[in-house]
């Protein structure tokens, strides 16, 4: 059968997007702002031909995928931790400067929000950022480039045998979308960031421009 396109998307805007804090493995509720978000991303994927969904078993994520399949009713969405975003172990809830700053330090830049240097700063890849929260980490918990490539691989080995009968979604997050693009294509260099509830189409391999029209007011 024809390959479909798999549509990832990044969560609907939460409380600690908001706020500037960090948003890994715990979670926040979605804002007004996030709730319209997901509306807009419902009435998008209406008529998308959708076969499958994979989401991060996380609260954002499930409640971002199921607004999104509001027109797919006979779709039940897959949760798997293998979506689940970055791991920031002791950071997580803290302010994003009080991971970032030291993070950006390591590599030779100042860290400010939405930053300019980050394209340069992975440019290599994003091994040596997440080795550097790992390390920076005083509980010891947060992730490791490894522990994230087991999950990406586990994610991917998930998803794109399904898009082979059709298009896919998957309700992921933020850093770990960089991370699952660059899987797939090593030459792909991701942005600072996604839009909440953007859209990143990928096609027998090939990645698309980012669909930002759900990022809604």
């Amino acid at each position: 059968m024809t390959r479909g396109t798999v549509h990832f998307v990044r969560h609907a805007q939460t409380l600690f997007n908001v706020n500037g804090q960090l948003q890994g493995w715990c979670d926040s509720p979605l804002t007004a702002r996030g709730e319209r978000q997901i509306a807009a991303l419902g009435e998008r994927m209406r008529g998308v031909p959708l076969v499958a969904a994979f989401m991060s078993d996380l609260t954002r994520t499930r409640t971002t995928a199921a607004a999104a399949l509001a027109g797919h009713p006979s779709i039940e969405p897959v949760p798997t931790t293998t979506l689940r975003e970055w791991h920031f172990g002791g950071f997580e809830g803290q302010p994003n400067a009080s991971l970032w700053e030291p993070v950006f330090a390591d590599h030779g830049y100042s860290y400010v929000p939405a930053s300019a240097d980050w394209p340069r700063m992975t440019d290599a890849g994003l091994d040596s950022v997440i080795d550097a929260i790992h390390r920076h980490d005083p509980s010891g918990r947060a992730d490791t480039a490894a522990s994230v490539r087991e999950r990406v691989e586990a994610a991917l080995a998930l998803i794109l045998p399904a898009a082979e009968h059709g298009d896919v979604l998957v309700v992921t997050h933020g850093t770990v979308l960089g991370s699952l693009l660059r899987a797939i294509d090593p030459a792909h260099r991701p942005r600072a960031g996604f839009p909440n509830c953007g859209i990143v189409p990928v096609t027998d391999g090939v990645i698309g421009p980012i669909d930002a029209s759900c990022a809604v007011d």
